[in-house]
Order: structure tokens, then C-alpha cells, then sequence
């Protein structure tokens, strides 16, 4: 009996091992998770500015935003469509950001008609950011606020 009982202790270990380690649909759930995608690293498009769609707006350009990294030092790059844009940034704990001033290039866009005093309102406006779940869409708001831009990956 004591050499039953001193067998099964020497089990236990093995026993505790094996019960900790993750089963077929633990390790299928984690393979289904979303990517996480970060800020900088990536061309945003921007698809929406204060409400207004800019997927059908005629622009010369796609707009965007990209983001660089702090080893970058936060910098902001981009276009509203026909203008390049650059100025600074900074992001904080639970999803919070800033930007700081921003500089457009100053081409005539008759046809684009006036999405960059709205964008540079909407910047300076947002207060957080949001990402969706699956990281490819971006929102810039303030608050719980309906968001000031929308921006996406591209496809």
C-alpha cells in the first residue's frame, strides 16, 4: 500500500503539468484572435472628416495619415487629397492622443472643395483614439464623442 501511494505522488507533478497545458480549441481560439495593429507603421486612409464621407468626394488623391513611431519622434504625415501635411503627435495610456501643429502645402484644389480647414478642426478637437477589434479601422474623437475622423487601412 505505502509503495501504491508513493508511485501516485510521484505522478502529481506530471499530473499538474499535463492539466495546465492548453487544449485544441484554447490554442484554435488564440489562432482566430484579431492582429493587434498600432498607430504608426501604417497609411490610415481617411474616410470620414466631421460626418462628412470623403470616399465620394473627387479628390486627387486618397488622404491619409500615417503615424511614426516615438523612436521617430511622433511625427504626423500626410494629405487631405491634394495637400501633404506634416506636424507631431503624442499618444498616452487608454488610447489617448494630441497633436500638436500642423503645416499644409498650399496647392490650389478648386475641385477637392475645403476638407482641410475641417480636418485640421477635427485634429485638434480629437482627444482619443479608438481602434476596432479586427485593427483595421481607426477613430479619432474626444471622449465617448461621436469620432471627428475615420480612417481605415487599405484594402
Amino acid at each position: 500500500m505505502l509503495n501504491l501511494i508513493c508511485r501516485l505522488l510521484a505522478l502529481l507533478p506530471f499530473l499538474a503539468l499535463a492539466s495546465c497545458s492548453p487544449t485544441k480549441a484554447a490554442t484554435a481560439e488564440a489562432a482566430t484572435e484579431p492582429a493587434q495593429v498600432s498607430l504608426p507603421g501604417h497609411r490610415w486612409e481617411i474616410i470620414e472628416v466631421m460626418g462628412k464621407d470623403i470616399t465620394a468626394m473627387r479628390l486627387q488623391a486618397t488622404p491619409f495619415l500615417q503615424f511614426s513611431t516615438e523612436a521617430e519622434g511622433f511625427r504626423l504625415s500626410g494629405s487631405d487629397g491634394c495637400n501633404n501635411l506634416m506636424g507631431s503627435y503624442d499618444m498616452g495610456d487608454h488610447g489617448t492622443i494630441s497633436f500638436g501643429q500642423m503645416a499644409f502645402t498650399r496647392k490650389a484644389c478648386p475641385e477637392n472643395g475645403d476638407i482641410n480647414a475641417p480636418l485640421v478642426e477635427a485634429l485638434q478637437k480629437a482627444t482619443n483614439f479608438t481602434l476596432s477589434q479586427d485593427g483595421q479601422q481607426l477613430q479619432l474623437h474626444r471622449g465617448k464623442m461621436a469620432p471627428f475622423v475615420r480612417l481605415r487601412l487599405p484594402k
